[in-house]
C-alpha cells in the first residue's frame, strides 16, 4: 500500500511540475481560439480541464502527452478536435505532432485527420514521416485505403511519400491495394518498385518474384475469391512458411547437437571429463543424455558427487538423468539422496529413482520402496514393484501380491513380473487367479511367473490357458508348462503344434523338446507329431532321446528297432550319412531281407566314398542270395569302373578275381563280359607299364 501511494504522489508531482513549466510558455493562437469557442457552450469546470490537458500536450514525458491527447479526443467535441488538427498542421514541436499522429492512428480517424497525416508524409522531419505512415497503416477503413491508393498512384506526389504509403498499405493488408501495387512493379523508380514488391509480399504472403506479369497472372486467378477464401489462403501460406521455418530450425538444432556430441567424443578420447560435466546442463536433451551416458562409465567419487548434487537441480530432466546415472554407476554410498528423490514433486524423477534403487541392489532401501507402492502415480508404483523384484526381499512378497487386485493393469502387471523373481509359494494361488485377468499382458506375465515357480498345482490351469484368444498368452503358457516339466502337458502341447500363430507353434515345439518324459509312448507321440509336421530335426532329437533312454529296457527292445529305422531314415533325409551308416549297419543285420534299408546304406557309403566297406557288404549280400540276379552287380561294376578310371588296375584285378571265386555268375553274361573286359585292360596296361620301366 505504501508503494502505491508513493507512486501516486510521484505521478502527481510530475504532472504538476509539467503544468508549472508549461504555464510559463507563450499561449498559441489555437489555444486562444479554443478557449473562445468552448467558453460559451462548455461548463467552467470542463473548460479548466481542457485547458490543463492542452498544456500537458507540451510535456517532455511522451506518456503524459499521450494521456492528455486521449482525454481530449475522448470529449468528442468538434471544437477540441479542430484545435488538435490545427496543432498537428502548424506546430513546430515534432514530439507533440508525433504524439497526436499516433493518437489519431490509434483512434482510426478517417475523416478530419486523414488528409493532414497524408500531407505529413512529405514533412521535413523523418520521425514525423515514419509516424504518419505507421498511423495510416492502423486506419483500415475503406475511405483511408482509397485515399492512400490515390496518393500511391499520383505521380505528382513525392516518391518518398509514395514509398511510405506502400508500407502503410502493407500494414492494412487490404486486398484493394494489390492491383495498384502490382502496377508499380514497372515504375521508373527502383526504390518504389522494391517498396511495392515488399508490400505485395506482406499483404498476400506470396513470393512470386518481382516481375509484374507473374503477379498479374496470380492476381487474375485469385481476385475473384471471397474475403474468407483470401484470408484462408494467407493463413495457409503463413502456416507453410512457419512449417518451413520450423524445419530449418530443426535442421539447425540437429546440426548443433551433432557437432556438440562430436566435440564431446573427441574430448572422450583424451579422457577429459570436464566437457562432459558442462554438457550435462546443455539445453539439448540429446547432448545431456550422451554426456550422462559417458559419465556413467566413470565411477570415480568426483563424478558420483556431481550426479548426487544434480538430484536437487531445478531442471526436472537433469534430476531424471542424475538418478538414472547413479543407478547405472552402482557404487553409491550416499543412498539417502536417491531415497529423497522418491519424494520429488515430478513423477518422472520418482519413477527413475525407484528404478535406480532397484539396480543398486541395496536391501536397506526395501522399506523406502515399499512406501513408494502407495505413491499416487501408477508409473512410480510400477517402478517400485519392479525394483523390489530385483531386490528379492521377503518382506515385499505380501505387499506385491496385494497389488494383483489394483485397478491399473500396468500395476498388476509389474507386481506379477516382480513376484515371478521370488518363486515364492505364497504367490501360487494369486497367480492362478490372475490367469483369468481381463488384460492380455497380465495373463501373459501371470503364466510366466507361475512357470518360474514350477508348481504342479498350476499345470491344469495353464493347460486351460492354451486356448486363450491371445497368441502371446498361449506362447507364454507353453513356456510355463515346459518349466513345470509335467508330462500331462505333452498332449495339449502337441495340439498346439498346429496353432495358427507360427511363434506359438514354434514355442510349443521347443517346449516338447525340453520336457523330460518318463514315458516311451509319449516320446513316440511327440516324434510322430514332429514327423507328421515334417519337422525332421526335432523328430530326430526326440528319437535319439528315446533310444538312449530305453536302450537297456528289454520290454521296449522290439519297439526300439522301429524307432531306429525312423531315426536312420531321418539321418538319411538330413544327409547325415556318418550317423546314418552306424544305424543302418545295425539294421541290415537285424532286417536282412529289407532291401530298402540296404539301398539307403549303399547310398550313404557311396556319399562318404567308403567303397571297400561297400564291397564287403555287396560280397556278403550276393553270396547269400538264393538265386543270383542283377540286384547289386550293377553297383559293384560302378565301383570297379571308378577304380579303373582312377588307375588302380591292381585293385580292379583283385576285386574281380575275388567275386569270380565266390559267384562266377557275375551278374549275367553281359555284366560278366564287361567285368572281364576291365580286368583284361587293367592287366594289359600294367604289362605295358612294367615293360617301360
Amino acid at each position: 500500500m505504501k508503494n502505491y501511494w508513493l507512486s501516486f504522489i510521484i505521478i502527481n508531482i510530475s504532472i504538476y511540475g509539467c503544468l508549472s513549466a508549461i504555464e510559463n510558455r507563450e499561449v498559441t493562437a489555437s489555444e486562444v481560439g479554443l478557449a473562445e469557442k468552448t467558453s460559451q457552450d462548455i461548463s467552467p469546470e470542463l473548460n479548466i480541464k481542457i485547458d490543463e490537458w492542452m498544456k500537458l500536450l507540451y510535456s517532455e514525458d511522451s506518456a503524459i502527452r499521450s494521456s492528455a491527447i486521449i482525454s481530449l479526443l475522448g470529449l468528442n467535441l468538434p471544437t477540441v478536435y479542430d484545435s488538435l488538427i490545427d496543432i498537428l498542421k502548424n506546430s513546430e514541436n515534432d514530439d507533440v505532432r508525433i504524439s497526436l499522429i499516433k493518437a489519431f492512428g490509434f483512434a482510426g480517424d478517417d475523416s478530419r485527420a486523414l488528409d493532414c497525416m497524408i500531407d505529413l508524409l512529405a514533412s521535413k522531419s523523418e520521425a514525423v514521416r515514419i509516424a504518419s505512415a505507421n498511423a495510416l497503416g492502423n486506419i483500415r477503413t475503406e475511405n483511408a485505403i482509397r485515399e492512400m491508393i490515390s496518393v500511391l498512384l499520383n505521380t505528382g506526389k513525392p516518391v518518398e511519400s509514395r514509398i511510405l504509403i506502400t508500407s502503410a498499405l502493407a500494414k492494412t493488408r487490404s486486398r484493394e491495394a494489390v492491383e495498384p501495387l502490382i502496377s508499380l512493379l514497372e515504375s521508373d523508380d527502383n526504390k518504389l518498385q522494391m517498396a511495392a514488391h515488399e508490400a505485395l509480399v506482406e499483404i498476400t504472403k506470396q513470393s512470386n518474384g518481382k516481375t509484374k506479369s507473374f503477379w498479374q497472372e496470380w492476381w487474375d486467378r485469385n481476385k475473384v475469391k471471397t474475403r474468407e477464401q483470401w484470408l484462408e489462403d494467407i493463413i495457409d501460406k503463413m502456416e507453410e512458411g512457419f512449417k518451413k521455418l520450423k524445419a530449418e530450425n530443426r535442421l539447425l538444432r540437429d546440426e548443433i547437437v551433432e557437432k556438440t556430441i562430436k566435440i564431446l567424443k573427441a574430448g572422450k578420447e583424451k579422457d577429459d571429463i570436464r566437457q562432459l560435466i558442462d554438457a550435462i546442463k546443455s539445453k539439448y536433451q540429446e547432448v545431456r543424455i550422451f554426456a550422462a551416458g559417458e559419465l556413467a562409465n566413470h565411477k570415480d567419487p568426483e563424478v558420483i558427487k556431481i550426479f548426487v548434487d544434480l538430484i536437487s537441480d531445478n531442471d526436472m530432466e537433469i534430476r531424471v538423468l542424475a538418478v538414472d546415472v547413479l543407478g547405472k554407476i552402482g557404487n553409491v554410498s550416499e543412498l539417502k539422496y536417491l531415497v529423497s528423490a522418491l519424494q520429488d514433486k515430478e513423477i518422472k524423477v520418482r519413477e527413475s529413482a525407484a528404478r535406480a534403487l532397484g539396480k543398486l541392489g541395496k536391501k536397506e532401501v526395501v522399506y523406502d520402496l515399499l512406501s513408494a507402492l502407495s505413491d499416487p502415480a501408477s508409473l512410480v508404483v510400477c517402478a517400485a514393484a519392479e525394483a523390489l523384484g530385483e531386490l528379492r526381499a521377503a518382506e515385499a512378497v505380501e505387499p506385491l501380491i496385494s497389488l494383483f487386485s489394483n485397478e491399473d493393469p500396468k500395476v498388476r502387471e509389474s507386481a506379477i513380473v516382480a513376484i515371478g523373481k521370488f518363486q515364492d509359494k505364497r504367490a501360487i494361488d494369486p497367480l492362478i487367479n490372475a490367469l483369468s485377468d481381463r488384460e492380455e499382458r497380465v495373463r501373459w506375465y501371470a503364466a510366466d511367473s507361475l512357470g518360474k515357480t514350477g508348481a504342479k498345482k498350476a499345470v491344469s490351469h495353464l493347460i486351460n490357458l492354451l486356448t486363450d484368444e491371445s497368441a502371446r498368452v498361449r506362447e507364454s503358457t507353453a513356456t510355463a508348462l515346459g518349466q513345470t516339466g509335467d508330462e500331462s502337458a505333452v498332449e495339449p502341447l502337441i495340439k498346439l503344434l498346429m496353432d495358427r500363430d507360427n511363434r506359438v507353434a514354434e514355442k510349443a515345439a521347443d517346449v516338447l523338446l525340453s520336457i523330460k518324459c518318463e514315458s516311451f509312448e509319449l516320446l513316440d507321440s511327440i516324434a510322430n507329431a514332429f514327423y507328421a509336421g515334417k519337422d525332421h530335426k526335432r523328430a530326430k532329437e526326440i528319437l535319439e532321446k528315446q533310444i538312449n533312454s530305453y536302450k537297456d529296457v528289454p520290454e521296449y527292445s522290439r519297439a526300439l528297432w522301429q524307432s531306429k529305422i525312423r531315426l536312420a531314415k531321418l539321418y538319411y533325409s538330413l544327409n547325415n550319412c556318418q550317423k546314418a551308416i552306424l544305424l543302418y549297419e545295425e539294421l541290415v543285420m537285424r532286417f536282412d531281407n529289407n532291401t530298402e534299408i540296404k539301398h539307403e546304406l549303399v547310398h550313404c557309403l557311396k556319399e562318404l566314398k567308403q567303397y571297400d566297406k561297400l564291397l564287403s557288404y555287396f560280397s556278403l549280400w550276393v553270396e547269400n542270395l538264393s538265386t543270383d540276379n542283377h540286384l547289386w552287380w550293377k553297383e559293384i561294376y560302378e565301383i570297379v569302373e571308378k577304380h579303373f578310371i582312377e588307375g588302380s588296375f591292381d585293385r580292379v584285378i583283385e576285386i574281380i578275381g575275388n567275386f569270380e571265386k565266390k559267384t562266377p555268375y557275375m551278374g549275367g553274361p553281359e555284366l560278366k563280359s564287361r567285368f572281364y573286359n576291365l580286368k583284361k585292360k587293367s592287366m594289359e596296361t600294367m604289362l605295358q607299364q612294367s615293360t617301360k620301366s
